[in-house]
């Protein structure tokens, strides 16, 4: 059984994962000036398995982030087929568990092309109306886990206190990111379990290639904001839609609120995600700040049928610039219309 001090440890080392990540344990010890952090590291390696995912700064990788609601007219789109209609450009799909034919959709892109095939999804009947707003910022917020039951493995409270966003240094300016620097960033997000090593091989590259592209350019030039970190599988995500910052203030005691987007038009969306236990007192916490603004809240369980997420659309980057082709997205949509023409008669 773990001790109250053990515990306050591995919260204190955890925040320091998720800002500067675990490629060296040694610094996370000198950092944080905890004697075992090492130690405490691998327990958490052995315990839970834990995956670190870098949030990409997309806008010093020349990417514009959008948010997407489609209000669809079928039942059967699968989150898949919303991914690769969109060719990989989408970095997550989240179908409303309540009402099904309300989807959001992340989407990095270089221009607002993409919404030529939602006209066109739009025309053919297959969705009655969508909405398409900017991300102008994006906001990372660290976990503090010292509200975190490592035995149980779960989020015991909220947090008596609002927390304040991070972000790594953007030493981006007049830098350019290669190919290898968009492809460790993709593969890493795709596959979070991966080592350094392990990402070398899936790349066909040197080790020594490979970490002093993520030293130097990755991490180095800050093409990442931080890294989040995930010692569980969550059984749900939550998307809350509101108006007025005060609200997110309070959303930061939610423990597992993690990222913020602050839209085009001056609404926010932030983004939770926990185990199911958690699931009603955080809807009654939101509830609660109900008389501060207008809150919209959607359910997503985290099976096929509700959410899919992935990575940067580093395919789509060659010889240091995007390579996205809207041609192939409408050819794409065309298919699924007849798909779904068919299945209806």
């Amino acid at each position: 059984m773990l001790i109250q001090k053990e515990a306050l440890k591995l919260s204190e080392v955890l925040y320091y994962l998720q800002r500067f990540g675990d490629l060296n344990p040694k610094i996370i010890g000198a950092i944080s000036r905890i004697k075992d952090a090492e130690k405490l590291i691998q327990w958490l390696r052995d315990r839970y398995h834990y995956r670190l995912f870098p949030f990409a700064r997309y806008e010093s990788l020349g990417l514009k982030k959008y948010y997407v609601t489609i209000y669809s007219n079928y039942y059967d789109i699968s989150t898949r087929e919303l991914y690769d209609l969109f060719d990989g450009t989408i970095t997550f799909v989240l179908r409303d568990l309540l009402n099904p034919l309300i989807i959001n959709v992340s989407l990095l892109y270089t221009s607002r092309d993409f919404e030529d095939v939602l006209d066109y999804l739009q025309d053919e009947g297959i969705i009655y109306h969508y909405d398409v707003h900017k991300v102008e910022e994006e906001k990372f917020y660290p976990i503090d886990y010292s509200v975190f039951d490592f035995e149980r493995g779960e989020f015991q409270d909220f947090l008596p206190f609002s927390r304040e966003p991070f972000e790594l240094p953007d030493l981006t300016e007049g830098f350019s990111p290669d190919d290898l620097d968009v492809k460790i960033i993709g593969k890493k997000q795709a596959r979070t379990d991966l080592s350094l090593k392990d990402l070398s091989n899936a790349l066909g590259l040197s080790f020594k290639d490979v970490l002093y592209h993520t030293q130097a350019h990755v991490v180095g030039k800050g093409l990442i904001k931080g890294y989040d970190v995930y010692l569980y599988r969550p059984d749900f995500r939550l998307e809350v839609l509101f108006s007025e910052k005060e609200v997110l203030e309070e959303l930061t005691k939610i423990p597992r609120m993690y990222l913020a987007y602050k839209l085009d038009n001056k609404s926010y969306v932030a983004h939770i995600s926990d185990v199911s236990s958690r699931l009603i007192p955080y809807l009654k916490f939101i509830s609660s700040l109900k008389k501060k603004d207008t809150i919209e809240v959607y359910i997503h369980p985290t099976d096929e049928s509700h959410l899919l997420t992935a990575s940067i659309p580093y395919e789509h980057f060659e010889k240091g610039r995007w390579n996205f082709n809207a041609e192939v997205m409408k050819l794409r949509a065309e298919k699924l219309v007849k798909k779904l023409e068919e299945n209806s008669t």
